[in-house]
């Protein structure tokens, strides 16, 4: 069965800069993916060459069955919600989410039915009176992702909606977002460089990087099973160090040895080895952990529910990056401090050969 929405070799360029680099991806019909990655890397690019608003270079997009590679926005089947909401201010909640099927030149019975249900989906029950300006950002964002559904299209593109939002309203916007989309069961492509926002709203994830995708699959797997350098510190700033294998089963790293899975197959010569913040334990001197590494405190940030130490080792030149659940310490550790820590042989990870 073919995919909803196909992308295909999809390449596309401003000047020398190479924005999508050969991009291919299947989307299914109801799906939630994220496009993730920093700036530059392409992800914006590739959600308005799916909207007609850039035009590929080469390539091709299909959406159910059919070819939009080359027709306006206006030809293709979806609702867009944007940063910057792009409200009417001079229109109504009311009037702005029925904009769309104004234009479809819908009745008017039917015109209000559909506005009363949206309004009750994203919870703006009673102000379908106000003005924008008369709305906080996170009630504006309401109103424009009702209008880009209202008309109900096939397939709802979302760029970075709710980075202009302040941190509590943004996480409670997700759960909403999430919400909704169970409820309608949308086809959703939303742009994100935000990697919580993508790993709690998604089905899928394609993390971005220089016009390529380097990974794509399930927010677990992106996480815990992160393909590439790259993925694995971004998804989780990752402690990354070059290392040489010394057998089957363990690396040299700096002046420290590592136990990792038995056979895991290696690879010869240097490779980089990676375990995330929250995967090193605190140990006592005398622990008989074959991982067990000494460092001192550099410094540290207390984050609350969190201490994120950074700690200085002999396996490279930076420090190491330590995330420690605050209830589970008897002090807070200082500066200077000497400490030792290990990380578990499954918990380490290994990148091929570096250049």
């Amino acid at each position: 069965m073919a995919a909803y929405l196909a992308v295909r070799n999809a390449r596309k360029t401003f000047g020398s800069f190479v924005a999508l680099n050969g991009i291919s991806l299947d989307i299914e019909e109801g799906e939630f993916i994220c496009f993730l990655g920093p700036s530059g890397c392409g992800k914006t690019t590739l959600l308005r060459s799916i909207a007609g608003l850039e035009m590929l270079d080469e390539g091709n997009i299909r959406q159910a069955q059919r070819d939009i590679t080359r027709l306006a926005p206006s030809q293709r089947d979806f609702g867009i919600l944007f940063q910057s909401y792009a409200l009417f201010p001079n229109l109504t909640v009311f009037d702005n989410i029925a904009y769309g099927l104004v234009a479809q030149r819908q009745s008017r019975t039917d015109i209000a039915a559909r506005v009363a249900e949206l309004v009750t989906l994203v919870g703006l029950g009673g102000q379908e009176a106000k003005y924008p300006a008369q709305l906080s950002g996170g009630q504006q964002q309401r109103v424009a992702l009702a209008r880009a559904i209202a008309p109900k299209p096939g397939l709802l593109l979302l760029d970075e909606p709710l980075s202009a939002l302040d941190a509590k309203v943004r996480a409670h916007l997700r759960r909403e977002l999430r919400a909704v989309h169970r409820q309608i069961g949308l086809t959703t492509i939303m742009v994100t460089h935000d990697r919580e926002e993508a790993l709690t709203l998604a089905d899928r994830i394609a993390v971005m990087n220089a016009g390529r995708i380097e990974q794509i699959g399930q927010p677990d797997t992106i996480y815990h099973q992160p393909a590439t350098p790259f993925v694995a510190d971004f998804i989780s700033a990752m402690n990354l160090f070059e290392a040489t294998a010394t057998s089957a089963s363990s690396v040299r790293c700096g002046a420290v040895d590592l136990e990792t899975v038995a056979n895991a197959a290696l690879p010869q010569g240097k490779m980089l080895i990676g375990f995330k913040p929250e995967d090193a334990r605190i140990v006592g001197p005398s622990s008989s952990s074959p991982n067990a590494i000494r460092g001192r405190i550099a410094d540290f940030d207390n984050l609350g529910s969190i201490i994120r130490l950074y700690v200085t080792t002999t396996m490279g030149n930076a420090d190491v990056r330590i995330d420690l659940a605050s209830a589970t310490l008897t002090q807070i550790p200082a500066l200077d401090d000497l400490i030792w820590f290990d990380v578990a042989p499954d918990k380490i990870l290994h990148y091929g050969v570096t250049p």
